[in-house]
């Protein structure tokens, strides 16, 4: 009986043996493909950018994830935002429809250096020599009125002129704590100096001038005629052209004292999709979205020599482009000067 056990008991372990397996090697897994995707911070109007990032994305390949911003914060709220993610970086791009915020952005290290090999032939004027932004288009900053009958138009520049808007009334500008009225604020600081900037401002104040909460709503203003005159940008003229009668004040190069505003193209600090976001920038610096963003988005001149403007009124803007002070560099250090005086003269009662 023992015996029998003992047989059926080895027999049991044997069968049981055979049905272990011996465990094979882990086979490695396969890789995983390349992610194409690149998030984009941007604050151009969405209505021109985003057809232009849906051919880039035909093009390159590239997954674009854009997040846009409203037209009253427009650069400075995703520069915040910006700032906010400073310690996990979520965007890779910034294509800011202004200036002055990406030179504070590189200010504080949050961006990269990067020069792109398609911005080679934009003019050093408008791309820091370290490699933090390119230029990408330009809009100039003019003085508008509320234009009634052509034999009052005003078309022979007279020096001195938005200083003089400064004694009028009825005048609206945007608020200079932001968008493109901020880098405006700053270069006039640069060119001028803060005491004579803040007077300008305080004669402004001095004849009630209507601080409104963007550039678009400045110009529909004075086309509609709620307002005799503004400062806007050249976009925004053109766009309101269309809904009523405006005229820009300034034509003559000679003396053109307005500002000119680059948009600008920068590759964030430690961006999760570096080089998506370097194959993007390349993207987007091209001669081709140049051209394309001049033809959609009127009132924006380029930088590149050979890119032709249509419109008449900024023949004579767009050949100005290329003497335009070198000085952006110091549009940092004049805002700090100017912000918080600037915002006790215009923003409170």
């Amino acid at each position: 009986m023992k015996k029998a056990l003992w047989v059926f008991g080895f027999l049991g372990l044997w069968v049981l043996a055979g049905c272990v397996r011996p465990q094979s090697a882990p086979q490695p897994s396969a890789p995983q493909a390349k992610s194409n995707r690149v998030v984009l911070y941007c604050s151009v109007d969405d209505v021109y950018a985003r057809p232009i990032l849906r051919d880039l994305e035909r093009k390159t390949g590239l997954k674009i994830d854009p997040l846009f911003d409203t037209e009253a914060a427009k650069t400075a709220g995703l520069a915040n935002r910006i700032r906010a993610e400073k310690s996990r970086p979520q965007g890779d791009v910034f294509w800011s429809s202004a200036l002055l915020q990406t030179l504070l952005l590189a200010r504080e290290g949050l961006l990269e250096p990067y020069q792109s090999p398609a911005a080679q032939d934009i003019p050093a004027a408008f791309k820091a020599k370290d490699g933090m932004w390119t230029g990408l288009g330009v809009r100039a900053r003019v003085g508008v009125q509320h234009y009634v009958n052509p034999a009052q138009d005003t078309r022979a520049w007279i020096p001195g002129l938005i200083e003089q808007l400064a004694d009028a009334h009825q005048v609206g500008i945007s608020n200079p704590q932001f968008g493109t009225a901020s880098d405006w604020s700053a270069c006039l600081c640069t060119r001028w100096g803060k005491e004579r900037t803040l007077k300008f401002f305080r004669t402004l104040k001095k004849t009630r001038v209507s601080v409104l909460p963007g550039n678009s709503v400045v110009a529909e203003k004075v086309a509609r005629g709620d307002l005799s005159y503004g400062v806007t940008d050249t976009d925004d003229y053109f766009a309101a052209k269309k809904q009523g009668e405006i005229s820009i004040l300034s034509l003559n190069a000679k003396h053109i004292e307005g500002t000119f505003i680059p948009g600008s193209v920068a590759l964030l600090k430690n961006a999760p999709h570096a080089e998506n976001a370097k194959k993007l920038v390349g993207a987007l610096l091209s001669v081709e979205t140049e051209k394309r963003l001049v033809e959609t988005m009127t009132g924006v001149m380029p930088l590149r020599p050979g890119i032709e403007v249509k419109q008449p009124e900024l023949k004579t803007l767009s050949k100005a482009v290329k003497n335009a002070p070198d000085d952006t560099a110091k549009w940092p250090a004049a805002w700090d000067e100017i912000r918080e005086p600037l915002a006790e003269i215009l923003l409170k009662d």
